[in-house]
């Protein structure tokens, strides 16, 4: 399953350009993976559930393992990440 867009932007705030793929569903969700570390493999997985361009939660890989080990979530929808589980 590939991309509908790909970009190179900083999202760390480090001064180095992070690859961004975009998912754009057929359910109008759309998904962020973001590969920050350069290896290929996404470290965050950003999701808008309802496409209204808000992220409604993020999935993080915090070891670089490449399994996601930490969610945090909108939970009253105000566009803030407000909670969050670790494994």
């Amino acid at each position: 399953m590939g991309f509908d867009e790909v970009h190179k932007m900083d999202i760390t705030g480090d001064g180095v350009d992070d690859t961004v793929g975009v998912r754009r569903n057929e359910d109008g969700s759309v998904e962020y993976h973001v590969d920050v570390d350069g290896d290929g493999v996404a470290d965050l997985k950003a999701v808008d559930v309802d496409g209204d361009g808000v992220i409604d939660h993020v999935l993080i890989d915090q070891d670089g393992d490449g399994v996601y080990d930490t969610a945090a979530v909108d939970v009253d929808g105000d566009g803030q990440l407000d909670a969050s589980a670790e494994k």
